[in-house]
């Protein structure tokens, strides 16, 4: 019993220490993935400003990065569409959400068809994404849940939201004209608004990658799981 009772003891302690350990180094990749992300946004304004035309236009490279990472997101969670069956309507979904932001910024690239013709692929994306996300019925619901317990899609979701709502309000020129008032810098109030968008950017994709590696391990655990019980299973 003693015996019994010390190897209760040992495995318990075991499983508090891998707990324990593991908590630690996801704060840590967490601390890091945000320390990054404010240096990779300065490094950005920096190179604009000191080799660049000094002003954060299309042709940057603070612009060039956001659409970097918009396009890292979203072919992340294509990823996860093609290899999680059980997944891809959600992820499609995503996806396209990800897609139709980068369509947005490059709206300045669709206007030489015609002014605000950027509309018009944005809303055959979305189209596209809802009915595909449509045929998997009541399962995507289901679906989205699953993908959003992963740990760090609590983080792309406060991306998004910082980006479609603080992001706009903090970089609307009325507030900069009051704060500045007669010393108003449209330069100034641009580097203020592309930095932050690009900080969102770049936790969302931070975090739309680790989202995706995530999915990946545990997948490949449960399937290395199933097999050891399908070989047991057969062994008795």
């Amino acid at each position: 019993m003693k015996n019994q009772s010390s190897s209760s003891s040992v495995h318990i302690h075991h499983e508090q220490y891998e707990k324990t350990k593991n908590i630690l180094i996801d704060t840590g990749k967490l601390i890091l993935a945000v320390l990054g992300a404010s240096l990779l946004t300065m490094a950005c304004l920096w190179l604009d400003y000191l080799y660049g035309d000094h002003y954060i236009g299309e042709n940057s490279v603070t612009e060039y990065v956001q659409q970097i990472l918009l396009g890292i997101a979203a072919i992340a969670f294509y990823r996860v569409k093609a290899s999680h069956e059980n997944l891809r309507h959600a992820a499609i979904l995503i996806s396209g959400f990800f897609v139709v932001l980068s369509i947005r910024e490059l709206d300045f690239l669709f206007d030489y068809i015609w002014h605000g013709f950027w509309v018009y692929p944005a809303l055959f994306v979305t189209f596209c994404a809802i009915v595909y996300a449509l045929r998997g019925k009541t399962q995507v619901f289901h679906e989205m849940a699953e993908i959003l317990s992963v740990p760090n899609m609590r983080l792309l979701v406060c991306g998004v939201i910082l980006l479609l709502s603080f992001s706009r309000l903090f970089g609307m020129g009325s507030f900069w004209h009051m704060v500045m008032q007669d010393d108003y810098v449209r330069n100034v109030k641009n580097t203020i608004e592309e930095g932050t968008e690009l900080l969102c950017y770049a936790l969302i994709g931070y975090a739309a990658v680790s989202t995706q590696l995530y999915l990946k391990a545990r997948s490949a655990v449960m399937q290395c799981r199933t097999k050891i019980n399908m070989s047991e299973s057969v062994y008795h």
